[in-house]
């Protein structure tokens, strides 16, 4: 068991690899001593689609399928951290024989490109450099980072840093609306993305694309998928003591504040809410999620409706109440969704 304590370690947008050679992607910027939590991305394979250094990968995304790999085959991944009341895919410090750094990784490729995809980056990066992002608050994460890339691979950055974030989401709504190689999302294009994020949810996907297609982190550049996690700082969050579970709740409420809606891990401040159905639970003040899709979902004003795990967590001097947002069929949308 762990007890919940912030430390400085891997971080939001890092990967970590095993001995056994199992890629983690790593979640969130605080961490129980003595555990990195990180979800399975990459597991070696003889028959899988991605090669590096004579080594065949294949990608995993979901969760649960994750969670039965690793209890089946390396029980020592999955944890349970006591302070969270959970059982989560975590990593021992004797378990990690390396670690990928964003940061690190794009000045590398900014030094020599390769042409393609290391190109794209390059490009995307210094556009943002030439919009006011300070450049060493920039890393390239996902597939570039770790060498697995395929032609079909896409741009998945990061920005370390409440006020570079700010910067870097003032610099994307700029050059998607002022270049023709780096684009929003159009009906057509952002299909695939809304299936692929909200196709659980049994929700209107026509109008949960039009949501994803406003959305300034993630677009088209040279054509090809972005994605931006803004990334703030761990000294730049409240230390939370512990946290529990309570159950999973349904809910309407008022978008109170959303001035952290664009960072991952997101937060929305929340008041005047109502659960769906009998329920004894006490008022959540904040939706939280670790996923990127919950970025940017609804605004401040915002009367909305919410489904996911209720919360309680202690800090130093006082206990509060949130939803905590990601598992299956968990979803954000706004009222004037499910009105039409």
């Amino acid at each position: 068991m762990a007890s919940f304590n912030r430390h400085r370690g891997p971080t939001e947008g890092d990967y970590v690899e095993t001995p056994e050679g199992l890629l983690f992607a790593v979640k969130g910027v605080h961490h129980p001593e003595g555990l990195t939590i990180a979800y399975l991305r990459y597991i070696p394979d003889p028959k899988g689609a991605r090669e590096r250094g004579g080594r065949r990968y294949r990608r995993v995304y979901d969760l649960e399928e994750t969670d039965r790999f690793l209890s089946d085959n390396h029980p020592r991944y999955v944890n349970l951290i006591e302070d969270r009341g959970l059982a989560l895919q975590s990593i021992p410090p004797d378990r990690i024989a390396r670690i990928y750094l964003p940061r690190r990784r794009l000045q590398e490729l900014l030094a020599a490109p390769k042409p393609g995809l290391e190109q794209t980056v390059a490009r995307f990066a210094s556009a943002l450099f030439q919009n006011g992002v300070p450049l060493e608050s920039l890393g390239v994460s996902g597939s570039v980072l770790i060498g697995l890339a395929t032609l079909s691979s896409d741009v998945d950055m990061v920005a370390y840093g409440f006020d570079a974030g700010r910067k870097v989401y003032e610099a994307l709504d700029h050059l998607t609306q002022s270049t023709d190689w780096m684009n929003p999302y159009d009906a057509e294009t952002v299909e695939a993305v809304t299936r692929s994020r909200w196709g659980d949810t049994g929700l209107d996907l026509e109008g949960l694309g039009a949501i994803e297609a406003r959305k300034v982190l993630h677009g088209l550049v040279d054509g090809t998928d972005y994605f931006v996690r803004l990334v703030r700082e761990p000294d730049e969050y409240e230390k939370e003591v512990s946290s529990r579970p309570l159950g999973k709740v349904r809910l309407r409420a008022t978008v109170k504040d959303d001035r952290f809606s664009i960072y991952t891990p997101c937060t929305y401040t929340i008041d005047d809410c109502s659960y769906i159905g009998p329920c004894g639970w006490p008022e959540p003040s904040e939706l939280v999620s670790l996923r990127g899709k919950f970025t940017e979902q609804v605004g401040e004003g915002e009367r909305v409706e919410v489904k996911g795990t209720l919360e309680e967590v202690d800090y130093a001097d006082r206990t509060v109440h949130r939803v905590m947002l990601g598992g299956r069929g968990d979803y954000l949308v706004p009222m004037s969704l499910l009105d039409r």
